[in-house]
């Protein structure tokens, strides 16, 4: 199992999201394939969608097929929803994309999480999961910063290149899945015929959701993961809609991507300091940065005033993206067993994605219609009211003393 641990943060350097392609996404769509900003705002609902209707497939598969060879498929998918993007001749294939999308993001998040901490729990290590989670982020990060500004370089080579460089990395954790040490799958379970497996899992899933600590922590991700949906929906109708060219494009994602490596990499500091304030300063903040570059935005109308905002408020939001993204994954997989983590990491992308979904398509329905600046003043202003409530809610159920959570909420018990 040491294997896995020095192996684990490599492999999600080039697995955690597709490189070379986010930074000219927006580019790619408009330009390459023709579409508007409420189309490019659907896609991330058809992802959403999808991502939704097979995460009990994806838990079911991973049941079946075990936590390293669910990792396997789901880069291989990821690939194939590249190829697609690459060939497609009609949104209709964009969209179809997305579903292999969505199955390859929904394999890859069933078991990866529970990947690691089943490897650092058999090794009596489950205190450096933050540390090991962190770590690959924080790779990923910064690689992304590298690659940010080459392909806006060669993006105005070939507009292809940048996801031919992208399906070569997923093709790169792949190979690094595979040189990893499978972890033991329980005999009994091994046995389960696929019906009774499926019933298992749906019996897991409704166990899990009568968890008052881990429904709050649901209702939370689902709004906050929401929101960070549409910040990258926000930002790059932003830059774009001010003219950004696209290698200058490159090197905002690079500088982005680096401040997201710090947040992953100082996280562990920050959740130290902020306790069981942590998500709560994170939201908080990340939902105000809309509320300022929405008011800058109708204020001014100066190309670099409005560019120096647009970074500073990218910046701001990577960073906490960064770290968030280790929090929330470290707090969802507390008192658990290798049994029922990869179906908690299962409903934890089922509450995430159903906030994607859900604006996604506000943000679709509206921002060909509204400024954006009115976009991010108001969306900002909403979910401020939206995350008080939640916290609210999540101040009795979240962040307590774990002798004062109740057996439903512990899942620690084999």
């Amino acid at each position: 199992m040491e294997k896995n641990t020095k192996l684990y943060p490599i492999y999600r350097l080039f697995s955690y999201d597709a490189l070379f392609y986010y930074a000219i996404s927006i580019l790619y769509l408009t330009q390459v394939k023709h579409l508007d900003l409420s189309q490019i705002a659907l896609i991330s609902s058809v992802y959403a969608f999808s991502s939704i209707i097979v995460q009990i497939p994806a838990a079911a598969i991973e049941n079946k097929l075990g936590l390293r060879t669910t990792m396997i498929v789901g880069n291989i998918f990821c690939m194939v929803y590249l190829i697609i993007y690459i060939v497609a001749p009609s949104y209709g294939f964009i969209l179809l994309a997305e579903v292999f999308c969505a199955l390859g993001f929904a394999l890859k998040g069933v078991s990866e999480t529970p990947f690691l901490y089943s490897s650092l729990k058999s090794l009596n290590k489950t205190s450096e999961f933050s540390k090991l989670e962190g770590k690959g982020s924080s790779y990923y990060y910064f690689v992304e910063a590298i690659a940010s500004i080459v392909a806006g370089y060669i993006y105005t080579i070939n507009s292809y290149l940048p996801l031919i460089f992208a399906s070569f990395c997923f093709l790169i954790s792949t190979i690094l899945a595979f040189n990893m040490q499978a972890i033991s799958k329980n005999k009994s379970n091994e046995t389960m015929s696929p019906s009774l497996r499926f019933k298992e899992a749906i019996d897991g899933f409704r166990y899990i959701v009568k968890s008052k600590r881990l429904n709050a922590l649901l209702l939370f991700v689902c709004v906050f993961y929401g929101t960070i949906s549409i910040s990258s929906i926000y930002i790059k109708a932003f830059l774009n809609d001010i003219t950004v060219p696209s290698n200058i494009f490159g090197y905002i994602f690079a500088i982005a991507s680096l401040a997201a490596s710090i947040g992953a990499r100082v996280q562990g500091k920050i959740e130290k300091k902020y306790r069981n304030k942590t998500l709560s300063s994170f939201s908080i903040s990340f939902i105000t940065s809309f509320i300022i570059i929405g008011v800058c935005a109708i204020l001014f109308d100066n190309f670099y005033v409005l560019l120096a905002v647009g970074i500073i408020v990218f910046v701001v939001q990577s960073f906490i993206k960064g770290a968030y993204f280790v929090t929330i994954k470290e707090y969802v997989s507390r008192y658990t067993t290798s049994s029922i983590r990869p179906k908690i990491m299962s409903i934890y992308n089922l509450a995430s994605h159903m906030g994607t979904t859900i604006f996604s398509l506000i943000a679709s329905a509206t921002i060909n219609l509204v400024a954006i600046g009115i976009s991010y003043s108001m969306s900002g202003l909403i979910l401020f009211i939206i995350i008080i409530l939640i916290l609210m809610y999540m101040s009795t159920r979240v962040g307590l003393d774990p002798n004062t959570y109740t057996k439903r909420d512990r899942f620690d018990l084999e």
